[in-house]
């Protein structure tokens, strides 16, 4: 056989080999690493009434720049992709995310056909409590309320979206049901406090 072909072919199979590695393999990861900005973690701390909070300026992911407020006493970090926090409490956990929604449907058609029943699906002892539409910071939200069990113990869990120019901003906070009506309004401060910045 020519060298020349040989040499083809041989290149031709690495090069075959390295796409597989970055297409399926164990570099498939390292592509589509995300990278944060590190200003999203570092909060303003600001005096509110008997209560000091953390303002986060979220700016991963360009167009679509919000801010959010937590209690100083809550736990925040980042969450694995762009634009997202995962946060904790005393009472129970949560969660900032980033949603696409297409462009031929509404956010509440979305969340009514594509997110409901995916959270049926996965959701133990899923039970829709409550699902109607609000206003945050001048934009259309939904807010979805729905109990889940978790070994035995029953949970209530609120998802609000909050429509976008590009995507939709989801926050989820998870709690035991019987803690619920003791963080009522602290929950409500923190949902209503997101707001655009772009």
């Amino acid at each position: 056989m020519n060298k020349k072909v040989l040499t083809v072919i041989i290149l031709a199979v690495i090069a075959l080999v390295i796409l597989y590695l970055y297409s399926f393999g164990p570099f498939a990861n390292r592509r589509h690493a995300v990278r944060l900005n590190p200003a999203s973690l570092k909060p303003t701390a600001r005096q509110i009434a008997s209560q000091v909070i953390n303002v986060y300026h979220n700016k991963d992911s360009k167009e679509n720049y919000y801010r959010i407020a937590f209690p100083q006493t809550w736990k925040v970090k980042a969450g694995t992709a762009a634009g997202s926090y995962r946060f904790s409490f005393n009472a129970g956990i949560g969660s900032i995310e980033l949603v696409d929604v297409p462009d031929n449907s509404t956010l509440e058609l979305f969340i009514l056909s594509r997110e409901e029943p995916r959270l049926k699906k996965n959701v133990p002892g899923y039970e829709r409590k409550g699902f109607k539409k609000i206003t945050i910071s001048g934009c259309d939200a939904y807010s979805l309320k729905y109990a889940s069990i978790l070994k035995g113990y029953k949970y209530e869990n609120i998802r609000t979206y909050i429509s976008g120019q590009d995507m939709a901003g989801v926050v989820t906070i998870i709690m035991p049901e019987k803690e619920s009506a003791s963080f009522a309004e602290t929950i409500n401060a923190v949902i209503t406090s997101f707001k655009w910045e772009n």
